[in-house]
């Protein structure tokens, strides 16, 4: 899986925005599981724009 240096970025600076986090391994960790959901999120919008689009053609 190539890794999208765009969504990489927003995820790191959303991790540097939180203040419970305590150490460089945190961060990653924390930077890491932003962009995980954020690359899941895409795929189901995509998916979820196909079923939509498929539902209206059948109508």
């Amino acid at each position: 899986m190539k890794i999208d240096k765009n969504v990489w970025t927003d995820a790191k600076c959303a991790a540097f925005r939180v203040e419970f986090l305590t150490s460089r391994e945190e961060l990653f960790l924390y930077a890491k599981a932003i962009y995980s959901a954020i690359m899941w999120s895409r795929e189901v919008n995509e998916k979820n724009r196909i079923i939509m689009k498929k539902n209206k053609s059948v109508k």
